[in-house]
């Protein structure tokens, strides 16, 4: 195959890397070389299955309709380019991992972690389903998890695609879908895609997270050919209910919109659990004397204390911070920066970087909004002045924050300078530590960020791994 990393399309954009190769085509890293500091963007290529040029005009067409779409969780589509045959989309790069990273195989995940997820996947397909736009090919794979605020990316539409693959004039005899095995309704099958086809994706996706197991490997049942997921793990009978109507084999009995999937998922998540009833007491046979106040005085005085230290001490025992992986670590490695440091076991690690921002590594905790990210930007002048940096763009880019600490910490046995933040996404409040050291033209930046519920509680974890740091 021949890859185009080296060369120049649209007379801007500089292909400097293979991210990957599908069955639509191939995607590079790029640099935009009008733009100052020459920003990394993501380049599609697609080679169309005929040269008729009504191939290109729906090409542009349906370009022209994603680049429309202007939503903070989908990329930006900066430019569609047509050269020597060749299709191209140029579109913004989302730092962060694909959501398959998260659902592993054979690892069940909560029902409350779950329930979130899908809520945060249909909150993105609301707005794109009001654009009219149906996306046909929604799987963990197309979308990413950003590493800058931890928010769900969708990616990847399937709307250019079926252009690519179609040959004009013989539709009718050459029927190739857009989806994927698994996450693909019957309907979308048969070329006949509707909106609640990605309600049925995101369905599979939730059965997917919940069970540990790829959607094309759970049976349907040959009679309604209904999915069979019920009998291979434990969750409560709403949840379940939901699910089974977003992955209704007839599309009449799904539901409808993302928006009333979106309802159905707010309803159970926001129904507080009914107090447990307390066992009714039985009747003694013989009415009993009550004490007298003098006595209940003091037998209340004596057992306030205890109930007081026995609540205190559950307060405690839950809030107490526990070895991650029972405190078995491994070492990451980076000899490109002389940089090492030890990290938990269970910890999942990712090193895609980015050449915006200088990240090199992001070791993120499973099933919690934790992760700790290190970036080792080019930078030449003094510390004082990186830390002032860091704080405007910290202001900049997150919301409602506010430094509420700052330190000068010995890191890696250098100067230090540490700063701690608050902050809020989506209404829920979340803390950042920012830890920083300089060697020659280099900033070492570690970002430890965590809701305010988990910040202490993984704080001494984040603390050893900071003190394990080497950079020779």
């Amino acid at each position: 195959m021949n890859l185009m990393i080296g060369t120049t399309i649209g007379g801007r954009y500089y292909i400097t890397s293979l991210l990957g190769i599908g069955g639509f085509g191939t995607t590079y890293l790029a640099r935009d070389t009008q733009l100052p500091g020459n920003p990394v963007l993501v380049v599609k290529h697609f080679t169309p299955a005929t040269t008729d040029p009504k191939a290109e005009e729906l090409f542009v067409r349906e370009a022209q309709t994603l680049k429309n779409l202007k939503h903070p969780q989908i990329p930006n589509i900066l430019a569609y380019i047509t050269e020597n045959q060749q299709l191209y989309i140029v579109q913004e790069f989302i730092d962060g991992h694909d959501l398959k990273e998260d659902l592993r195989p054979g690892i069940p995940l909560h029902e409350d972690f779950v329930i979130k997820l899908l809520q945060e996947i249909l909150e993105v397909l609301v707005y794109i389903h009001d654009q009219e736009v149906i996306h046909r090919d929604l799987k963990p794979s197309n979308i990413r998890r950003r590493e800058t605020d931890n928010k769900i990316v969708i990616i990847d539409f399937g709307a250019v695609k079926k252009i690519i693959t179609q040959q004009l004039g013989n539709q009718q005899n050459n029927i190739t879908y857009i989806g994927s095995p698994g996450y693909a309704p019957k309907e979308q099958t048969q070329g006949k895609p509707e909106f609640s086809s990605d309600i049925y994706a995101v369905g599979m996706i939730g059965i997917q997270a919940l069970t540990g197991k790829d959607p094309g490997k759970l049976e349907l049942d040959s009679q309604t050919e209904k999915v069979i997921w019920r009998n291979q793990i434990k969750v409560s009978d709403e949840f379940a209910a939901i699910l089974n109507k977003m992955v209704e084999p007839n599309l009449k009995d799904r539901y409808r919109t993302a928006t009333e999937a979106l309802e159905a998922l707010a309803q159970i998540s926001s129904t507080p659990t009914p107090p447990t009833p307390l066992p009714t007491p039985l009747q003694p046979a013989t009415p009993l004397q009550p004490p007298t106040p003098s006595k209940n005085k003091y037998l209340l005085l004596k057992i306030a204390p205890v109930g007081l230290m026995i609540i205190i001490g559950v307060i405690v025992f839950l809030k107490r911070p526990i070895p991650e992986c029972d405190g078995k670590l491994t070492t990451y490695q980076n000899s490109e920066h002389n940089l090492n440091i030890d990290y938990p076991q269970c910890w999942e690690k990712n090193t895609t970087p980015n050449l915006t921002n200088g990240k090199v590594v992001t070791f993120r905790k499973p099933q919690k909004n934790v992760s700790l990210i290190i970036m080792i930007p080019e930078y030449s002048g003094t510390l004082k002045q990186y830390q002032e940096s860091r704080e405007k763009a910290i202001k900049r880019d997150l919301e409602s924050s506010q430094v509420i600490d700052r330190n000068e910490p010995t890191i890696a046995g250098g100067d230090g300078r540490e700063i701690i933040v608050t902050s809020e996404d989506n209404g829920e409040k979340i803390k950042n530590m920012y830890v920083m050291t300089l060697r020659g033209n280099k900033a070492y930046l570690i970002n430890y960020t965590a809701t305010m519920d988990d910040y202490d509680r993984f704080l001494p974890t984040v603390e050893k791994m900071i003190e394990s740091l080497k950079i020779n």
